[in-house]
């Protein structure tokens, strides 16, 4: 008779602590060792440091650890400046100096774009802004705890929440609201039905959108509303129908140059002001569009490169696949006076060239998409043949992939450059312009 059985993995938690030496950084910023002839990653590790580490995970090409202890610290090692990073899963870099950041990020990038390039295109100087107190849009988890009420960020690779009292990247004024609105929640009797917090340093001030699953009570709804009073805050609330406004003490807008561009909760915008005001003004450096010419935005948004850009050509036309976003884009031309831009919606993953906006060519075309990249968008951008090609990616990986079809459909990689738009994690945002 034939028995089948599984084979038991190891214990790797039954096993001692190790004693390692750091060798390098991999392109997220993760110290790396060698362990069994195999890679071991362990983060908040520096290149040249000996740390003690207990394995926990293993793979068949790859081991992982945590770092119990530094044993001999590097002299480059940055002391973090956040309480909870070894529990949040944010901002996981602050052990190293930004240039060590940087240059972990650019190792990253020159390795996923040396298999196009005979000879890699060197990155552009960095776009920085501040180190911290650079996000103006935050999204807290809420969880029941005990009697009360959590709020906070997810830890990394967990749906567990860590409760914090501030941070150290959000805005001062985002950060300063984090213990008045948990008192806030610990108040209210319906906090069962609460699901999220969504906040927003805008031009004018604070906006919150609470999201619950079932109708508050009036009490409920009371406490809010004084509390968004007493705080000059605009308060919306969402449950599984819509979003409406509770409290509204100044219309949400965000300033770039002397342009003020309308949103809603819920619209994407850039979380860093100072880089996106950087990158914006780079990436019409790079386009250099003539005042003759017409620039097509693909993701467009609300229009943070349509309105700058429109004030530099003949005609932009702005598209976007959500609906909201290109009325919410309208009516930020209209009311800056940007008369020479249109916007659309259509689905970016069909073919687009046969709608009546694309059939009258373009010069110029920037495109922002989201981490998913633009791979379906490659043939008709193609098909479109514009002579110079801005692509600003949130996703290396995916801006080298969509960079091997434009190689291939005749374009040529000139420029790159990164932009710090989250200091202290491991994301990173480059800009490339492609010539024809």
């Amino acid at each position: 008779m034939v028995q089948f059985f599984k084979v038991r993995k190891p214990d790797l938690k039954a096993r001692g602590a190790l004693d390692i030496d750091i060798l390098e950084l991999n392109g997220h910023g993760v110290g790396l060792a060698r362990y069994q002839g195999k890679p071991l990653f362990v983060p908040g590790t520096l290149p040249g440091e000996k740390v003690r580490v207990r394995l926990t995970d293993q793979h068949s090409k790859y081991h992982k650890g945590q770092l119990l202890k530094v044993l001999q610290p590097s002299p480059r090692r940055t002391k973090p400046f956040c309480s909870y990073i070894d529990r949040c899963g944010g901002c996981s870099l602050q052990h190293l100096p930004l240039e060590l950041q940087h240059q972990s990020k650019e190792l990253s990038l020159g390795r996923l774009f040396s298999r196009l390039l005979p000879v890699p295109v060197p990155p552009s100087a960095w776009l920085t802004g501040p180190e911290r107190g650079y996000r103006r849009v935050a999204r807290l988890a809420i969880r029941r705890q005990g009697k009360g009420v959590a709020l906070g960020f997810r830890r990394s690779q967990s749906h567990e929440l860590v409760e914090i009292d501030h941070c150290g990247v959000l805005h001062p004024e985002l950060s300063a609201l984090i213990v008045p609105l948990r008192q806030l929640l610990n108040r209210l009797k319906g906090s069962r039905q609460l699901g999220h917090i969504e906040l927003y340093h805008c031009a004018e001030g604070i906006a919150l959108l609470l999201r619950h699953t079932e109708i508050l009570s009036d009490p409920d709804l009371d406490a809010l509303l004084s509390f968004a009073q007493q705080h000059r805050l605009t308060l919306f609330l969402q449950d599984d129908k819509d979003r409406r406004p509770l409290h509204m003490s100044f219309p949400l807008y965000y300033q770039l140059s002397e342009l003020q561009l309308a949103f809603t909760p819920g619209d994407f915008i850039q979380i860093n002001p100072v880089a996106n005001e950087a990158m914006v003004a780079q990436a019409i450096d790079w386009l250099a569009p003539a005042p003759e010419q017409r620039v097509l935005d693909l993701f467009c948004g609300v229009g943070n490169f349509s309105l700058p850009l429109a004030a530099r050509v003949k005609s932009v036309v702005g598209v976007e696949g959500v609906q909201e976003m290109v009325e919410q884009a309208r009516g930020n031309a209209e009311e800056n006076g940007c008369y020479n831009v249109r916007f659309y919606r259509t689905d970016l993953a069909s073919d687009f060239t046969r709608e009546p906006w694309a059939q009258e060519g373009f010069d110029a075309v920037l495109l922002d998409p989201g981490r998913a990249g633009a791979e379906r968008v490659m043939p008709y951008l193609i098909r479109l043949a514009p002579a110079r090609l801005v692509y600003v990616s949130c996703n290396p990986a995916t801006l080298a992939r969509d960079a091997d079809i434009l190689l291939a459909g005749g374009y040529q990689l000139t420029r790159m450059g990164l932009i710090d738009m989250f200091p202290h994690t491991a994301h990173s945002e480059v800009m490339a312009l492609f010539e024809r």
